[in-house]
């Protein structure tokens, strides 16, 4: 068996799983959205800081809970709380 065998697979399923990410990724865009229609409609500003960090607390914990590095899993979800505030925005 060559390199390219062995590894093809494993890359086939990150495809995969890649795919799967974005789908999630969009579907809390779009419940982002609709929180911002809410927030709009009764006068509320976009950011919420602190639900913002209610948030990250909750994933670094489901993060310690799976054995996955909680400090990257802040890092992706402030990134990804980033996009979505800028999605609400931005569908002013």
């Amino acid at each position: 068996m060559t390199y390219e065998d062995e590894i093809k697979p494993y890359r086939g399923k990150i495809n995969q799983l890649n795919d799967q990410i974005l789908d999630l990724i969009k579907a809390r865009i779009i419940v982002a959205l609709n929180i911002g229609k809410i927030k709009r409609k009764y006068g509320k500003p976009i950011v919420d800081k602190q639900r913002e960090e209610a948030v990250i607390e909750q994933v670094r914990r489901l993060a310690v809970a799976r054995e996955v590095a909680p400090d990257a899993v802040e890092r992706i979800f402030r990134e990804l709380i980033k996009a979505c505030v800028e999605a609400e925005e931005s569908n002013d």
